[in-house]
């Protein structure tokens, strides 16, 4: 994502532009691994030393609370970051605690499809976290 795009996401979010900002989505955007805030600080902190690690985390919760990213609990209690907000599923192994992306057309919609059909005695669902678990087959680099 460049400057240009980083910069009409925060902004359109009502949220105020700066470096420090603009180096922390950018960041989490091209992280696969669904950092925690101290994994995207240590992406960060060598070309960025004057970003502390609490700016990391106030930085986190801001974007969070403007819709730019999500919050998640791991397997194992930890905080992690996810910087896509569209539908979509996660791989987990239980070896490495890896999380993955998982993107399906067939499979969201089969969810959609089996939520309008049911009904959920007055409760409405506004969010749908599927983890597939399991184990990779390959070694991934992150």
């Amino acid at each position: 994502m460049n400057r240009i795009a980083v910069k009409d996401k925060i902004t359109n979010k009502g949220l105020k532009f700066t470096h420090q900002r603009m180096v922390i989505l950018k960041a989490l955007e091209a992280s696969v691994a669904h950092p925690t805030a101290e994994q995207v600080f240590d992406l960060i902190s060598i070309d960025n030393p004057s970003i502390s690690l609490g700016t990391v985390y106030k930085t986190l919760d801001s974007f969070v609370h403007a819709g730019i990213l999500r919050k998640f609990i791991d397997q194992k209690g930890v905080m992690r970051f996810d910087a896509i907000l569209e539908a979509h599923s996660h791989l987990y192994c239980k070896d490495t605690h890896e999380i993955r992306d998982y993107r399906n057309e067939a499979f969201e919609q089969l969810l959609k499809d089996f939520i309008s059909k049911n009904n959920f005695e007055d409760f409405e669902i506004d969010e749908i976290s599927v983890v597939f678990k399991g184990f990779k087959k390959t070694e991934t680099i992150i």
